[in-house]
This record gives structure tokens, sequence and C-alpha cells, in this order.
């Protein structure tokens, strides 16, 4: 009986070959899409799931309330780990880590000569780390790789990167030039989907010991720094609540207690660390569940669009086929016999389409990574048991809902009717279902279009807004690795002599229009420092946002002043005993204006000086945060970051210039330069994403529903054949026939547009409100929408309408 219906099913599907075609192509298409953003998804909440001790890890957060911070930092200070174990019996283990991007050099290399590597994930962390996460230790043994000082353990990605297939083991590595670090254990490299990846770890200890006196000295009691990241393990059955409770005692007890009231940490559950978390400071960029919610939204629509095209052109062709299935009553068909036969057209079909959607994400899971910017491989699709069962499992149940109400319309037939020809008299028996779901594809398409439409203005204002300073054509490179350490950086002035002179010789080079100094990068966030400003009191606990510039930065950058000057070699106290601010940082500390605050006294962690100038506000953070206040002082000792503004030709040849002198200048530093506009544009690299992802999906939705549409017109001109016909012979044009069968389905968009408005709204206003700043949602957006709607679908609708307007009327009054 099976081997029965699946035979007539194939011979179906070969005679009708163009709606077979559309269905397969459809469900294809609607399957393909939802398998790959369920892929991605699947990767997404996998994260950290291959620690061992996954459900009792967690990361102390620590809120600094005394620096008006309102999002808690995954940094703590360096004091709290240590006292963790003895003060709170919940816990078993815990592990500082402090991230430190290194220059490490090779000693006795194979090639003979000085090899120099940048390595941003170089880390420092405690010997008990390796008993809290699961590292897979390749050589070494994870009871002693990290128990003494100048010990580093790494990846065999590394080994293989600095020493081929020689073992390491015992190897030496030169640590930021001149300290010798000994390879004591190599791991496998943590996957994908962790949220955190370590390169190089050495013992916390060598970092205490490659610092200066006054870094040692300062850290170990400092309970305000946010320095490194702290890991917990918590003891089986443990509840982290009372823990969590009793922080505030911990703190009470041991912190500095001019802060200690105004701190909170919260032990947050690794389960949480990519798409829950709200720390700022995180060891990698996180997800986002809202991301994650938008596409799952977008899978299940594009896979309920397929579904709806399968139905509609089921139904519709189903009235063709009105007298067989009088025939088989007739002849003795069972209704549940009918229904196994139509279904099992239906299965067939999505076993196909399941098929070549396996054919099509195994060619487009590289396109999905650049999109997502993760390292899926079809591999880790193939050995995942569970997805691909559950992937087979909706394909199935896609064909089995798709086919069920065709299957049960069709097998109700009745057979008197069907055999006199009777059957189909006014409109088309389920016609009005037909619009419903056909209206449903509509909305679904034209809400995909708004938000991409409002996801492309968002992102393109955020590309284009005036940051109130100049960005083009400027270089950044760092003479020094990031660390924030640097803050105690030893005070000569030695250091800033040699990076004069290396700014002097660039600037003899006619295609080098400015060059400055700084200890951030612009655009980037600032640090929050102590700050006593003039009419408030150190009980007060003022932190503001500062960066340490030269003379000559605001001019580099374009920067605007509202009041005062800007520093200038003219004033020699400039250098230890002036401070720019910006018009926040006036309002922040209460001063009536810009003027008022030019002369104002500024105590900062122990340098004290006056406001000589105030700077028009800029933005120097991502626009999803609001402008802060900020101090910009001369601090030379500790400036670290060339920004170079070069003509915008020859920049090849520029480069190459500015490599040369540099090797020369600072040899124990690769140039590692980055333009900064590029710089700032990875602030909104997940935006970036989510935007191209709702473009593509929205025109692979627009597309799968231009197929059923079309299959759809096919049948309803197949259907008015006699009645255009007839019209022709009466005097209708084409054209009045075009519009005669086009006019349902415009109305309908029209329709659709009216619902789909505002429920994109609704949905895009959420996304923007995570934004501090934001475009408004134009009236154009939903009219250019609905616009595009309107003409794929009368291009859809003309081009077999036309064709049938055309048509022989002789030819047309013969049929049926």
């Amino acid at each position: 009986m099976i081997k029965n219906y699946l035979k007539i099913a194939w011979r179906n599907l070969l005679r009708q070959k163009t709606f077979s075609l559309i269905n397969i192509v459809g469900l294809t298409v609607g399957l393909t899409c939802c398998f790959l953003i369920l892929l991605f998804v699947r990767h997404e909440l996998s994260y950290d799931t291959f620690q061992q001790k996954f459900d009792r890890i967690y990361r102390i957060s620590y809120l600094p309330k005394f620096a008006g911070l309102e999002q808690p930092l995954a940094l703590t200070p360096p004091p709290v780990s240590p006292l963790l174990t003895s003060s709170f019996s919940e816990i078993e283990k815990s592990a500082r880590v402090f991230r430190s991007s290194a220059t490490v050099e090779l000693v006795n290399n194979r090639q003979g000569q000085p090899v120099k590597y940048d390595e941003e994930r170089f880390f420092f962390g405690d010997p008990t780390l390796f008993d809290i996460f699961s590292f897979h230790f390749l050589q070494g043994d994870p009871r002693t790789a990290l128990k003494d000082k100048f010990t580093v353990v790494i990846t065999d990605e590394i080994a293989a990167k600095y020493f081929g297939k020689t073992s390491p083991l015992g190897k030496t590595l030169l640590y930021e030039g001149k300290h010798p670090l000994m390879v004591s254990g190599v791991v496998e490299k943590f996957p994908d989907n962790s949220h955190i990846h370590i390169d190089l770890l050495s013992n916390y200890e060598t970092m205490y010991a490659t610092e200066s006196d006054l870094v040692r000295q300062n850290l170990p009691q400092n309970w305000v720094i946010s320095h490194g990241y702290t890991y917990v393990l918590l003891r089986p059955g443990t509840s982290p609540e009372s823990v969590n409770a009793r922080f505030p005692k911990f703190l009470l007890t041991h912190a500095n207690k001019q802060f200690a009231k105004d701190i909170e940490y919260k032990l947050e559950p690794m389960k949480d660390f990519h798409l829950r978390s709200n720390a700022q400071a995180i060891p990698e960029a996180p997800g986002s569940m809202t991301y994650i919610y938008v596409f799952l939204g977008i899978a299940v629509i594009t896979l309920l669009i397929a579904c709806i095209n399968f139905v509609n052109l089921s139904t519709a062709r189903s009235l063709k086929r009105a007298k067989e299935v009088g025939i088989r009553k007739v002849l003795g068909s069972q209704k549940k016999q009918l229904i196994a036969q139509f279904l099992g057209e239906s299965m067939l079909l999505s076993v196909i389409a399941l098929v070549l959607s396996f054919v099509f994400i195994a060619v487009l899971i590289p396109a999905l990574n650049n999109l997502t910017g993760k390292e899926l491989t079809i591999g880790y699709f193939l050995s995942d048991g569970g997805l691909v069962f559950l992937f087979v499992g909706i394909a199935l149940l896609t064909g089995l809902l798709s086919g069920s109400y065709p299957a049960f319309f069709v097998s109700g037939f009745q057979p008197i009717a069907t055999l006199k020809g009777s059957f189909v008299s006014g409109k088309a028996k389920g016609g009005r279902l037909r619009q419903v779901l056909l209206g449903a594809q509509f909305v679904a398409s034209i809400a995909l279009i708004i938000g991409a439409l409002v996801a492309f203005q968002q992102l393109n204002f955020l590309k284009n807004q005036p940051l109130g300073f100049e960005k083009d054509f400027i270089i950044t490179a760092n003479t020094r690795n990031e660390k924030i350490t640097n803050v105690f950086a030893n005070r000569s002035d030695s250091t800033y002599f040699r990076l004069r002179t290396f700014r002097d010789i660039l600037l003899k080079n006619p295609q080098i229009r400015q060059v400055t100094l700084s200890t951030q990068q612009m655009g980037a966030g600032s640090v929050r420092r102590n700050v006593i400003a003039e009419g408030h009191t150190p009980d007060e606990n003022i932190f503001m946002g500062t960066m340490g510039v030269d003379h000559n930065f605001a001019q580099t950058y374009g920067l605007k002043f509202v009041a005062g000057r800007d520093f200038s070699e003219a004033f020699p106290t400039d250098k230890s005993a002036a401070f720019l601010i910006n018009e926040t940082g006036v309002k922040q500390l209460g001063w009536k204006s810009a003027a008022a605050a030019v002369g104002k006294s500024v105590n900062l962690e122990g340098k004290q000086g006056k406001i000589v100038g105030v700077l028009k506000d800029f933005h120097n953070q991502s626009l999803q945060q609001p402008i802060e206040g900020m101090l910009m002082t001369i601090d030379q000792p500790l400036l670290r970051l060339f920004s170079i503004k070069i003509q915008s030709q020859n920049r090849a040849e520029t480069l190459k210039f500015i490599q040369k002198e540099w090797d020369q200048y600072f040899p124990e530093k690769g140039f590692a330069s980055q333009f900064l506009d590029d710089s700032l544009a990875q602030l909104y690299e997940n935006e970036q994403r989510l935007s191209k992802l709702i473009g593509y999906f929205a025109g692979l939705a627009v597309l799968i529903s231009c197929l059923g549409l079309y299959g759809l017109v096919s049948l309803v001109t197949q259907q008015k054949t006699k009645e255009i016909g007839i019209r022709k012979v009466l005097g209708a044009t084409v054209s009045s026939i075009v519009g005669l069968v086009s006019r349902d389905f415009v109305i309908l968009v029209v329709i659709s547009l009216v619902i789909a408005s505002p429920i994109a709204w609704w949905a895009m206003t959420k996304w923007l409100a995570e934004f501090a700043y934001k475009i408004d949602i134009a009236w154009w957006m939903f009219a250019l929408a609905g616009i595009l709607a309107v003409l794929v679908t009368l291009i859809t609708v003309s081009f077999q309408s036309i064709k049938a307007a055309l048509m022989n009327p002789v030819k047309s009054l013969k049929t049926e």
C-alpha cells in the first residue's frame, strides 16, 4: 500500500512539474534558512558547556557605586580572590585572571633572528584556575605547570606557531623584551564557544614580578581598581545567594572603609556569561538574547512562509484533482486512504527539501561564519546528533502540518458534485483561507522589510553621526601594550623624549600632517579616576573619565573649545598643573557655566591644577552610551599611543615610512597600526551583522512569497481562462484584464502593510531603546516597504496575468 502511495505521489510530482518545483524550492529555502539560524542559535546557547564543572563556576561582578557606574564590571580588585575560600565555606576554589596584551619574543629560534609576536590573549592566572576550568593538557602536568614564577602554559596553536613540530616544553619565551618565561605546559585551545580564549597563561605572581615597585606595593591592597577576572568554584549543592548575601559584611571587614559601603559584589553563573551578563569589561564580545529571539523569530517566519506556500498551492491545485477524488470515492476509496495519499505526497516533498537543505547548509556555513564571526563547521553540525534529529523532525513535521489541511480538504470532496463538474461555482472553495494565509505571508515579509530598513538606517546613523572630533586618515599605534597597570608606570621623562624625537622625525615627511600622543585611543572610552574639584569634598567620591594627552592633542583631533584655551607649550605650568574638561563634566561638577569653570581648582588623585579650557562635548565611546564627563591632563611619562594624521594620498608609502622609523625607535614593540575610523566601526559589529542578517532573510522571505504568489496566480488565471476569453471578446483590454487579476492581490498587500506596520514599529522601537543615540522611525520607511511589496506583487502577478490576457480568446473559450 505504502509503495503504491509513493509511486502515485512521484507520478503526480512529475506531472505537475511547475508546482512541484515551486513547492520544493520554497520548502528548501525555508528549511535551509531555519536550519542555519538554529545552528547559530544552538552554538550561542552552548557557550562554555564544554567545561566539566559548568554548573558550579561563577565570576564575581563588581559594581563601584562610588564611581557613578550603573552597570557592574566583570573585573575585580586583586585582593579579593585570596580571601574567598577562608571567608566563604561555599567556595571550593577561586582564581584570578589578568589580561595583559604582550610582545613575546622567541629565544634561540630556528631562524637565528629575533622573532616578535604581539599577543592579545596573554594572561596571568593563579594555578587554581586549572582546578576550575577544564584545560586539556597535551604536555606538562596541571598540578605543577604554574607552580613557579616565570613559567607559562601555551595552547597547541601557539606551540605550532612558535616551535612547529618541536616540543616546546622547557623552551624560553621573552616577555616584553626582558623577562624570560619557561614553557611548562601545552593545552588544547578552548573551542569557539568559550567566553574566554587564553593563548598564553603565566603564573599570577609573575605579573607582580614584571611590574614596578609601585605596582607591587599598590595592587595587593588596592580594593578599588578594576583589575582582573575572579572566578570561583562553588561546592556541590551550595547556593550562590548565600554568598551574595554575605558579600557586604566581607567588604566591610576587608575593604577600605571609605568605599566599602558603596561596593557591590555578586556571583554571576557561567551560563549567563555570554548571553545574559550586563557586566562591562568582559573578556570577549558577548552575544545577546535579544538577537537570539530576533533570529528565532526570523526562522519561524521564514519556515511559516514556506509552509503557507505549500498549503496555498496544494489547496488551489487540488481543485484540478476534484474529478480524480470523485472517481476514487466511487470506486470504493475510503477517506483515510485519500488522506494518506495526499499526506504521502507532502511528506515526499518535505523529504526532498530536507536532503537539499542539508546540501545547502554545507555550502552556506562559510557564509554564515562570515556574517556571524563564528567558526562553525559541517563537522560540528553532523557531530551533534540531537541537532540533526531536530532538523529531521522539523522537516517531517513541516511536511505533515503543511499537508494536513490540503489532505483533509481534498478528501472531503463530494463525488457527485465533482463528477458533475459543479464543484467549483462562484468563488473557489478554500479561497478565503488562501487569502488569509497569503496575507500572513505579506505581513511577515513587509515586517522584515521594515525591520531591515530601520536597522540599516540606524547603522548608517551610527557610522555617519558627527562624533565631535576628526577620525579620517588618522593612524593609531601603541608603543606599549595596553593594560591597566600602566597608570602606575615609573614617571620618567626619558621615555617621553624618545616619543617626542620619533614624532619630530615623522613630521619631516610632507605626507604626515600632525602627530600627537595620548594614554588611550580616542573614541574607545576612558579610565575613570577620583576627582576632588573646587566646591566638593573628598567624601563625595566623585569619579570622572580621564585621558592623558600631549599639548597638541585637541588640535590634532579638531576638538572645539567653548571657553578658555588649549594646552600650550608657551605655558610651562600646563605640564604639571592644567586640565581641560568637557561640557558634561562642567554639569557633573555643578559649575554654573563653561566660562565659570575656567580657573576652577581640580585634584586628580594627587595632581593639583586648574581648568584652563572647556571642550565642546564629543563622543569618546560607543553611541550606545551617553556622553560622560571627562578630564584631560598632560601626563607625559604615561603617554604611549601615537595618533598620526596623514594625507589622503600615497597612504601605502606613508605607512612604509612610518614602519621603517618605528622599527628603529621601538625595536621592542611591533608596529601594529590601525586606522581610527576602522577601529571605531568595530564598535558596531553586532549591529552591522544584525542589519545584514535581517536584510538577507527579508530578501529570502520575499523570494519565497513571490514563488508562492507566482504559483497561485498561475492557478487563478487557469481557473479564470474562460472568463478572460469572454471579456476579451466583449472588448476588454490587456491592461484591464491585468488589473482584474492583480486588484485583489494589491488590496491584500495594502491590508498586510496596515497590520505589519505597528508590529514592526513595536519590535524595532524595542531594539532602538538599547542606543543612547538613535534615529526616529520615519513614516517613509513604512511607505517604502509598502511600495516595494506592491511592486514585487505587481511584477509577479503581471507575468502570468499578461500571459493569460494575450491568449487567443477562441482557445480560452474552448477550455473545460
